[in-house]
């Protein structure tokens, strides 16, 4: 949506999401700083959005998600999945009901996957699927503060202060929508606004933030704190999983009735459990081969330079890609060198000021406290599973 501008004015170290979207705007750090203590603003650019029309809208969507959408009152939203008929996922969804249709968030995954699979099972149904992810951005303000910025752009507003509920609003002839709901852990509002006056949104909520010293966020800055929160990424930490598996199985509702993809859901649930489970994991006594940068203290981000050469440099010094390689093998010690687990992210915690890393173990091995053996290299790091969310 704001491709132009952000060639302008982020540092690009590569493509993580298919769109254009920088890893900084400034120094990451401090980024990460005002996300987690006044606020944050991301541009939520990759989402994809589909409008879901006719008399039958609510019962076929229900029939088909891991959540409720039956019970839904107009205003709320519910969070669920998209499974295939052996459980395993397709997307992460947002479901709001409005009055005459319901708005469907693709928050992680392939929206033309979603349509197909909605397509595939209309039989006699009035419904209707309309691909409208062009004519839509959501921007999402996040933080101690989001409220403050978004109630000065919509003074005369009810913005909801329960999570998943939202608002239809107007603002200055633009139709927006505000949905109580995050994706750092940190509290947030997103404002989900027509394609036309996404520049305009964008600028209202930039100069709303100043008085409260919010930053644009990067998808590095993003990344440390998605990672302290146990948020899992569609592509680093989920591909052909179940939603037990990574950590989504509160997408899931076993008391809503069928569903697609129920019946080995189900099972799973009542009688057995995944064989493998994500956790999150750091550094035992603080070994690692990279030492913490020099830099790392977000309670001085505020003084850190942001231009773009000491950005880059930043988040050279704050990759940990190349350190830790994807899919990089975890195994418990006596194992005689079985594999036990990969990894899945590795990003610096603010929070644990040392690396902090997800990955998929074996179920007898997920207990907070477990040790793992990471093989870097000649050298074997010793991992400890660490409880997610970071505290």
């Amino acid at each position: 949506m704001f491709a132009d501008i952000y060639k302008e004015n982020g540092v690009f170290l590569g493509d993580r999401f298919g769109v254009p979207y920088p890893e900084a705007f400034g120094h990451p750090l401090a980024e990460y700083r005002a996300l987690t203590t006044t606020a944050g603003l991301i541009d939520l650019c990759h989402w994809g959005v589909l409008r879901i029309a006719g008399s039958d809208r609510v019962r076929f969507l229900h029939s088909l998600v891991t959540h409720g959408i039956a019970s839904l009152e107009i205003g709320e939203a519910s969070h669920c999945a998209l499974t295939t008929v052996k459980g395993k996922l397709v997307a992460e969804l947002l479901v709001l009901r409005r009055g005459d249709e319901l708005l469907v968030l693709m928050s992680q995954g392939d929206v033309h996957a979603v349509a197909d699979a909605i397509d595939t099972h209309i039989v006699a149904d009035d419904v209707i699927v309309d691909d409208a992810s062009g004519r839509f951005a959501v921007l999402s303000v996040e933080g101690p503060k989001a409220r403050e910025v978004v109630r000065r752009v919509f003074p005369g507003e009810p913005i909801p202060s329960e999570r998943l509920r939202f608002i239809d609003a107007d603002y200055q002839g633009t139709p927006v929508a505000i949905l109580n709901n995050q994706v750092t852990g940190e509290k947030g509002l997103q404002v989900i606004v027509a394609a036309e006056g996404a520049r305009r949104m964008r600028d209202y909520l930039i100069q709303s933030g100043r008085a409260e010293d919010m930053a644009l966020v990067g998808r590095a800055a993003w990344n440390m704190r998605r990672v302290e929160a146990g948020l899992p990424w569609f592509g680093a930490d989920v591909s052909d999983n179940f939603p037990a598996e990574c950590r989504l199985e509160h997408l899931v509702s076993f008391e809503k009735g069928c569903f697609l993809g129920q019946e080995p859901l189900a099972r799973m649930h009542h009688r057995g459990h995944p064989n493998w489970l994500l956790v999150g994991l750091a550094p035992a006594g603080g070994s690692f081969p990279v030492r913490t940068p020099a830099f790392f203290s977000v309670e001085s981000a505020h003084t850190l330079p942001s231009d773009r050469e000491q950005a880059e440099r930043a988040l050279r010094a704050l990759d940990l890609s190349a350190v830790v390689p994807a899919n990089a093998p975890l195994r418990a010690a006596g194992n005689g060198g079985k594999p036990s687990g990969r990894v899945t992210s590795a990003v610096f915690s603010p929070k644990l000021q040392s690396p902090l890393l997800m990955g998929y173990v074996r179920t007898g091995l997920a207990e907070a406290g477990q040790e793992l053996l990471l093989s870097l290299g000649e050298a074997d790091i010793v991992l400890t599973v660490t409880p997610l969310p970071v505290q």
